[in-house]
């Protein structure tokens, strides 16, 4: 019977930290995603949720993907200048980038939601990797992504960022994951918000001595994986809506690899038969590997 292992390694390298690959959910027409339409000012409409959402202390059964950057559950919302976090206003709003976009001509929002298959998977190990001391099996995925979006009034430059919510029905998450980010003058907001803002964060409140260029995005994290910042929005959450990844550094470098085998594995035989002989390749390629070591191994049977 064969047995596919599901590994989250941690390689300490030597230099620099490693551009994450992959870090996108999947998206577009490819991945089934639904088209949120193209206008300025935007909205996609009124999209049911198939599982509830908690979002610190509200729960909801809707949504809608605004074109300029945010998400909204109540309203649709067209506002193209943003507010700062906190706004203190009658809205829960998650804004992975709040500027003015426009997409008539140029740029695809797109979006999708999983209850079943590998997505689920993905978004169950993501969590409890980043989130270790906590007990958490993904039962409904959301994806949001801008694709390649323009500034109003498209002047032609290409923006790229995706919001992932990720839920089991008692404890909530939000992935902000951001590509190629164009240079704008223009105000961009980046967080989440509640109604009377008795809840928020974004990079400036949560992380004030982290001044980041946006143009920099892609390479900006607090989870030490370049390019995605990640956020807990319930209140089963508190203490950790703002993490940083314990114990690494900026030489360490997360991977996660689906092998499949025969026989059933031991850690000890994973770390010689599969990490060790990975580790030599990586040298031999010139990726100067100090340290690997397996942090999570998740095993089905097929």
């Amino acid at each position: 019977m064969t047995t596919p292992l599901s590994l989250t390694l941690i390689m300490v390298a030597m230099g620099g930290s490693t551009k994450a690959p992959g870090i996108f959910y999947p998206f577009g027409s490819a991945a089934g995603d639904t088209d949120a339409g193209r206008s300025d000012d935007g909205s996609s409409p009124l999209i049911p949720l198939r599982r509830s959402f908690p979002y610190f202390g509200r729960t909801y059964q809707q949504i809608y993907v605004n074109h300029n950057g945010h998400l909204t559950f109540n309203q649709s919302l067209f506002q193209y200048v943003p507010n700062e976090f906190p706004e203190n206003s009658a809205r829960d709003i998650i804004a992975p980038f709040w500027t003015d976009l426009d997409n008539r001509e140029k740029g695809n929002i797109s979006y999708q939601q999983y209850t079943t298959g590998d997505v689920l998977q993905s978004a169950t190990q993501d969590i409890n990797t980043y989130f270790p001391n906590v007990t958490f099996t993904a039962t409904w995925v959301f994806v949001a992504t801008w694709d390649r979006m323009a500034y109003y009034p498209n002047t032609g430059t290409e923006t790229t960022f995706q919001v992932v919510l990720i839920s089991d029905s008692n404890l909530s998450f939000v992935f902000m994951n951001y590509g190629v980010i164009a240079q704008t003058e223009r105000k961009v907001q980046i967080g989440y918000d509640t109604i009377g803002s008795t809840h928020y964060g974004s990079l400036r409140t949560c992380y004030p001595n982290n001044t980041i260029d946006i143009v920099n995005l892609h390479t900006s994290s607090n989870i030490n994986v370049q390019g995605r910042w990640v956020f807990a929005t319930s209140l089963h959450s508190e203490g950790f809506s703002c993490p940083n990844y314990p114990g690494l550094s900026d030489d360490v470098v997360g991977i996660r690899l689906k092998v499949s085998s025969a026989e059933s594995l031991s850690e000890a035989e994973i770390e010689e038969r599969i990490l060790k002989p990975l580790g030599e390749l990586l040298k031999k390629r010139g990726i100067n590997v100090s340290d690997i070591r397996l942090r999570k191994i998740y095993k089905t049977e097929l």
